[in-house]
């Protein structure tokens, strides 16, 4: 068989492929009947986010939270503004006092864990954490009423009431971690 002759019947088989509609991938406009899709296209004005938005509002909140962190601990001085320069003047403030260490660590921590949960991978950190109540390795993320993340500990025995599981919030799970931690190093 000749190079054309192979070339028309893989092109064949490509068109075949396209027109078959159990091989129309998601998005595609092909589709027909209920599962037609209207006519889209990129517009300037309603262009695609480029970036997943939650795990931006993650950033900003751990910015917040930093030079939030920076107030409090650093006793009436000028917080520096940027990232960079607020990471750093953070680190002068931990290495300067141990409340402000313990403090920092559980806020790590805390963002840590929700940003986690958030992207869905929570298994490895929500998983170094015991149960505050139990002392278990039963945690997993839950979503609160309110929307928040928190932690659910799986031991029936750990239970508020029968059928009611307990839920930590991640600033709990993270002072006891951060507590617990420092007395085995102890």
């Amino acid at each position: 068989m000749s190079h054309p002759q192979r070339a028309r019947q893989r092109t064949a088989l490509a068109y075949e492929i396209a027109a078959d509609p159990h091989w129309a991938s998601a998005g595609a406009t092909r589709l027909a009947g209920a599962l037609e899709l209207p006519g889209r296209r990129a517009s300037r004005t309603n262009a695609g986010t480029p970036y997943n938005l939650s795990v931006y509002d993650l950033a900003l909140e751990l910015d917040r939270a930093i030079e939030e962190f920076a107030h409090r601990h650093g006793h009436g001085a000028e917080v520096p503004t940027g990232r960079t320069a607020l990471a750093n003047y953070a680190a002068t403030l931990v290495e300067a006092s141990d409340d402000a260490r313990l403090d920092y660590d559980q806020l790590r921590l805390t963002h840590d864990l929700r940003a986690a949960l958030t992207i869905g991978d929570a298994d490895e950190i929500l998983g170094k954490c015991v149960c505050p109540a139990c002392l278990c390795w039963s945690l997993i993320g839950t979503r609160t009423p309110a929307g928040d993340w928190a932690a659910t500990c799986r031991i029936l025995r750990c239970a508020t009431e029968p059928g009611t599981p307990r839920v930590i919030t991640l600033a709990e799970v993270a002072r006891h971690h951060i507590t617990h931690r420092d007395d085995v190093a102890a």
